[in-house]
């Protein structure tokens, strides 16, 4: 009786430790199975048409006499300001720098002999002085700025010490096209999640975790008259910012 009775205590015993093991696999499986997760890159890139630009007029000169330097270029400023008015070009929209200047030296070296022994002497001269002026136009009226370079390069018919930058073009609100691109980058996120998971019948649950990766201002190709210019100098820029997000998965 005793042998029978230990027989059905241990039956007991071990389905109680198979159930109690199948019990704890499942629990772990599902532990397992909602510690998984998925990891997605998001991309979002926008067109951006730039609300500045910015043109130099560099007026350089060289003299001997200091003062015949700043009078000429004294009447070359002179001049492009005639014809800033002529473009009607407000004077709130351009600044002139203050004139620079830097002298050109002359050494001379002699050499001297005293009780057979040579010696080096130098005497220092100013031998003339070199001058730059730069005045820049700084303007919002983006569709305009072509025609106004184009009128400004007329300028260097009159002197050959006049130069004109190509318009630089930028785009001030750059902060407010991270935040916009931030937004769609992370929906472009959650959607590659999305997708991926119905491959397999699963679902995205909830957002573990996001940071925000390369954000670039590439040059514009869509543009085909100036996709060869530089950066700076094309109107339109294109803006591209990548995220990575971590998503929960539900089984």
């Amino acid at each position: 009786m005793k042998k029978v009775q230990f027989i059905i205590i241990s039956t007991i015993l071990s389905f109680g430790l198979i159930v109690s093991a199948a019990l704890i696999s499942n629990a772990v499986d599902k532990t397992n199975k909602l510690d998984n997760r998925i990891t997605v890159k998001g991309v979002a890139q926008k067109r951006i048409k730039a609300d500045k630009a910015l043109i130099r007029i560099i007026i350089s000169g060289k003299n001997e006499n200091l003062d015949n330097l700043r009078q000429d270029i004294d009447d070359k400023e002179k001049i492009v300001i005639q014809k800033l008015k002529s473009l009607k070009i407000n004077e709130n929209s351009y600044d002139i720098e203050n004139l620079k200047i830097q002298p050109n030296y002359d050494k001379e070296a002699e050499k001297t002999s005293q009780s057979g022994e040579e010696t080096q002497v130098s005497a220092t001269n100013i031998s003339n002085y070199d001058g730059q002026e730069i005045i820049s136009i700084v303007t919002g009226d983006i569709d305009k700025v072509k025609e106004f370079y184009e009128n400004l390069l007329e300028l260097k018919l009159q002197s050959d010490n006049i130069e004109i930058t190509k318009p630089e073009y930028v785009v001030t609100n750059i902060d407010k096209y991270k935040k916009d691109l931030l937004v769609d980058a992370t929906k472009d996120a959650e959607n590659r999640a999305i997708e991926m998971l119905k491959v397999n019948g699963n679902e995205i649950n909830g957002l573990k975790s996001m940071t925000q990766g390369q954000f670039e201002v590439l040059k514009d190709n869509e543009d085909i008259l100036n996709k060869d210019e530089e950066i700076q100098n094309q109107i339109y820029k294109r803006m591209r910012l990548v995220v990575t997000a971590t998503y929960f998965i539900r089984y």
